[in-house]
């Protein structure tokens, strides 16, 4: 049943920051985030910004049905307010402190290799960015798999744990949008090679 909840989630490979800290059970009923990594006060800027994205998608839609100027016009806002934090959050997330590797990412939790093991069941923090957007994540989860690679690493397999609804919408978003970039990019090539 597990593995069928699991499987209902769309996933993508993509490259990643990624920083891993193994906390107890309690860490987690202790704290709603993980408080386990200095971030810069700009850590979560995007992320939340995102958010906000979100909740004003559907008025801005009612704005643009009765007046398309005015919809333009907050639409130009919001992609100046998104470079300014863009610029912001790059000079708050350190990406080269921090490993950056493939993932198989769902919304549900991922995949990845690391070079040392855990334990079945052992909780962790995770600190995720993706570099290109800058959206930063503090994510609880739980070990479900481990896999030996002949490299002498591990294909580690999680499930996200006390996700909140917003940072599981935030993070389907950026499946999707991963997904359609890949899309594109195949059919760029798929255009190259009929010419």
């Amino acid at each position: 049943m597990q593995d069928q909840e699991r499987r209902k989630f769309f996933r993508i490979d993509h490259q990643v920051s990624i920083e891993l800290k193994m906390i107890s059970e309690e860490e987690i009923a202790q704290n709603p985030t993980p408080v386990q990594f200095e971030v810069s006060p700009y850590f979560l800027l995007l992320s939340q910004l995102q958010d906000l994205d979100a909740e004003g998608d559907h008025l801005l839609r009612k704005i643009a049905e009765k007046d398309a100027n005015t919809a333009a016009f907050l639409q130009l806002m919001h992609r100046k307010i998104d470079t300014i934090a863009k610029a912001i959050a790059v000079n708050g997330i350190e990406l080269e402190q921090i490993l950056s590797q493939e993932i198989n990412l769902s919304e549900g939790g991922m995949m990845f290799e690391y070079p040392e093991t855990f334990e079945p069941g052992q909780y962790l923090a995770i600190k995720l960015i993706f570099p290109e957007t800058c959206v930063g994540l503090l994510l609880y989860a739980k070990v479900r798999r481990i896999i030996p690679c002949s490299n002498g690493h591990y294909k580690i397999g999680i499930q996200f744990v006390r996700l909140p609804e917003n940072c599981r919408a935030l993070l389907a978003r950026q499946v999707m949008l991963l997904q359609s970039q890949q899309r594109r990019q195949e059919r760029l090539v798929d255009e190259d090679s009929l010419q």
